[in-house]
């Protein structure tokens, strides 16, 4: 039995494959609930990320798997071999630990069903053990847009939801996209879907400190992938009005890669790992140049920065560049595939993306502040 004595509990599942946009919404919604009283977890499976803040949310790490390359090949385990039993056995014994341990009254999802389907054993698992230990309420958390996906595997999501999903949070705004215009079947778990708003990673109240000098400021997220678009910002040089220009990595991209683009980087070229003061350069850079994953989308509506968008298109994935060519079709930002991408090219959509005018997008961004209050009428227990 539950200790109804005790703060009510959420374990969030998540598991990041290549990037960390997934674990990173993740977190935000944990300290988000952390905040408002509950005993928040988070038990994450794609391995350990340098400076990863969950505020007052435990995080409990599980047997690392990852993606085996761009093409979302594998997955496989910390040693690059691929996945065998042992491995998933390790990660039964291990979130089924947390589980015992945690009770959570919701367990929350991270993108499963609408993705993640290699894991779908061990979430069955989880959800067996989950509603035997108590009553246990199931959700999930999703992105505003999905990848493609073939007819059967969208009739399996739906199917899934509703048999074993409470409700559907959906990180987004309708104003800006819908779900229905990704996922065709959103009509039959219409019941359960619940717009949250996107989740902003930083708090309301971060002070921005001023720039000495605007500057183009080049981003690729905190994966590994985007290879091509800091190689094509530091053969650029300057920006088209003589701007400096900074290129930032995440802690995935290998040191040696760094070092070659600094070898090779003119003097008005910075090249250097992700800092916290993204936001802050952001909001009076004189141009963003960046991927369109969600979380940098997020800032980029926050601010409203020129934007230019090379979204992550490799293997088929489809999302970054739905999402760009929205931003695009509102006049927010110029969008730059990465399959055209050159250092002339570049200088001229950044020259394009400053003409636009600067304003942020009305969009809802309380994703985090709306979920906690959502669950709370889902679970039906304050903190």
């Amino acid at each position: 039995m539950t200790d109804r004595t005790s703060p009510p509990a959420i374990l969030f599942w998540v598991q990041h494959l290549l990037g960390v946009g997934h674990l990173a919404r993740t977190v935000a919604l944990a300290r988000s609930a952390a905040a408002h009283g509950y005993a928040a977890h988070i038990a994450s499976g794609g391995g350990h990320v340098p400076g990863i803040c969950t505020g007052a949310a435990r995080l409990h790490l599980l047997p690392a798997l990852r993606a085996a390359d761009d093409s979302f090949g594998g997955p496989v385990n910390e040693h690059g071999a691929p996945v065998g039993d042992a491995d998933w056995q390790a990660r039964r014994d291990r979130i089924a630990s947390v589980l015992r341990d945690v009770r959570p009254q919701l367990f929350v999802l991270e993108h499963f069903p609408f993705g993640r389907r290699a894991f779908r054993e061990e979430i069955s698992d989880c959800l067996d053990l989950a509603r035997a230990l108590g009553d246990t309420k199931v959700a999930v958390s999703v992105r505003d847009i999905l990848v493609e996906r073939k007819p059967a595997r969208w009739a399996e999501t739906a199917g899934f939801v509703e048999r074993e999903v409470d409700r559907v949070f959906v990180h987004g705004d309708p104003a800006f996209v819908a779900l229905d215009d990704t996922f065709p079947l959103a009509a039959r778990i219409a019941p359960k879907l619940h717009y949250t708003g996107y989740v902003d990673l930083l708090p309301a109240e971060a002070k921005m400190p001023a720039q000495a000098e605007p500057e183009i400021l080049v981003s690729s997220g905190g994966g590994g992938v985007g290879s091509a678009l800091r190689e094509a910002a530091v053969a650029l040089g300057v920006g088209p009005n003589g701007e400096p220009i900074r290129v930032r990595a995440g802690q995935a991209v290998p040191a040696a890669d760094l070092e070659g683009l600094r070898a090779s980087a003119g003097p008005r070229v910075v090249v250097e790992r992700n800092r916290p003061d993204f936001r802050a350069r952001l909001a009076t850079c004189a141009c963003s140049v960046s991927q369109a994953g969600y979380n940098t989308v997020v800032d980029l509506l926050k601010t409203g920065a020129p934007s230019v968008l090379v979204p992550f298109d490799a293997a088929g994935e489809t999302e970054q560049m739905r999402r760009a060519r929205r931003l695009e079709a509102m006049e927010r930002a110029v969008v730059l595939p990465e399959a055209s991408l050159t250092a002339e090219r570049l200088k001229g959509a950044i020259a394009a993306a400053q003409a636009l005018q600067r304003r942020p997008v009305p969009v809802r961004l309380d994703g985090a502040e709306s979920f906690v209050a959502a669950a709370r009428d889902l679970i039906g227990a304050s903190a």
